[in-house]
């Protein structure tokens, strides 16, 4: 089984960076598309998968598990396949460590899951809106090359999908964990804000590039507006 996805650009000359973006519940490969055009990094492959469940009555509706049952032998499905596509990438040329998870809502919730058991060491986390599904096993199985990873986590304040108290829990048991955990709370719902979306960039300009949000040097040649 393989995860159906798209790439955007879908005309790049070369590809250094490469973000895979994993979508929420009850959506498919199209709904990170318009985040992904506010980012603009160049030289930067996106990766946007449809998640690897779907119902034979609507096709384009996909989720990552259960949303209740959080069966762990389907969000294992999940992150393996997720596996494939960083692999496959390695295997086009980008460096593991220029390879970047962001997700939101479940697909926060894989991006967690995914890239703290990833054998080899990535480029970073984004998590919006998610959790943390389960901390124990998480504990367990998480794999030493990623233990320094930096991840962005975030969460709306008026979320009522997710409750902020969620984001809040999230941050508390990967801090405990002793992960690089660079928390936000926004006044948004469940969703992502304008301001939630500048302090992304700005998280990914200094771990793809070491920029910080001041540095004239984010407004060269790394950056493209569409």
């Amino acid at each position: 089984m393989k995860l159906d996805f798209l790439t955007f650009p879908d005309d790049l000359d070369r590809a250094d960076y490469a973000m895979l973006g994993l979508h929420g519940r009850n959506a498919n490969k199209h709904a990170f598309f318009p985040f992904v055009r506010q980012m603009g990094f160049l030289h930067t492959r996106w990766v946007l998968p449809s998640a690897t469940y779907s119902s034979a009555d609507a096709p384009d509706v996909h989720w990552w598990y259960d949303n209740e049952q959080r069966d762990p032998v389907e969000v294992q499905q999940s992150r393996d396949l997720i596996g494939d596509l960083i692999a496959m990438q390695i295997d086009d040329g980008v460096a593991p460590e220029n390879i970047f998870l962001v997700g939101f809502s479940q697909g926060a919730v894989m991006a967690i899951d995914t890239a703290l058991r990833y054998p080899v060491r990535l480029g970073g986390i984004v998590a919006l809106s998610g959790y943390v599904v389960d901390p124990d096993r998480l504990k367990a199985e998480r794999h030493e090359a990623n233990l320094r990873i930096p991840i962005f986590l975030a969460h709306g304040t008026r979320d009522r999908i997710l409750s902020v108290d969620v984001g809040r829990e999230s941050n508390r048991i990967l801090s405990g964990l002793d992960y690089d955990v660079e928390y936000h709370e926004y006044d948004t719902a469940h969703r992502v804000s304008s301001d939630e979306t500048r302090d992304i960039r700005a998280f990914l300009h200094r771990h793809m590039y070491g920029l910080l949000p001041d540095d004239p040097r984010t407004q060269d040649e790394h950056v493209v507006t569409f």
